[in-house]
């Protein structure tokens, strides 16, 4: 099967899991995806209070590459439950799949996790001493609110969603 071909099964799966979870567990699984969002938000302003930008632009996205299995299962819940429909472009190897030549498609609560989890060594020698326990903390956070949700859902949300999709239901 091929990635895009992937990424709508993989969709179309997420879609039928909210579907199937009972009220109490899907207004559980909102206040996850909210606090989960609101986290890489904090994440990426963190990160983006050292000029990221500038190093980024230098090194022209090199972490960028290879990207299609960087967006994992919650991740793309976090887009179906928001009604945001991410185009994903499978043919621009090896670019990242949800990026363009002038950067990520998604807003930073709505990247995939491991993206905005990633600090460069160009970027790390930039942060204080605080903002890398800031940062620690917030990605403790992320790691919580993904096994919270999983947890909830009965499925292993951290998962890359291509891969997730693969797997019979």
């Amino acid at each position: 099967m091929e990635d895009q071909q992937l990424w709508t099964l993989g969709t179309l799966r997420i879609k039928a899991l909210l579907a199937d979870l009972p009220v109490v567990t899907g207004l559980a699984l909102t206040q996850l995806l909210t606090c989960y969002r609101k986290a890489k938000e904090a994440f990426a302003a963190v990160v983006a209070n050292v000029d990221a930008d500038s190093v980024c632009r230098e090194c022209e996205g090199q972490c960028c590459l290879n990207g299609k299995y960087r967006i994992n299962v919650f991740d793309a819940l976090a887009l179906v439950v928001a009604e945001i429909s991410a185009s994903a472009e499978f043919s621009q190897k090896p670019l990242c799949p949800y990026g363009t030549d002038t950067g990520c498609t998604m807003k930073p609560g709505l990247r995939p996790a491991d993206c905005v989890l990633f600090i460069c060594d160009a970027i790390e020698q930039k942060l204080p001493p605080q903002d890398r326990l800031i940062l620690a903390e917030l990605e403790q956070d992320l790691r919580e609110c993904i096994r919270k949700a999983s947890s909830l859902t009965g499925e292993l949300l951290g998962t890359p969603l291509l891969l997730w999709a693969t797997r019979q239901k």
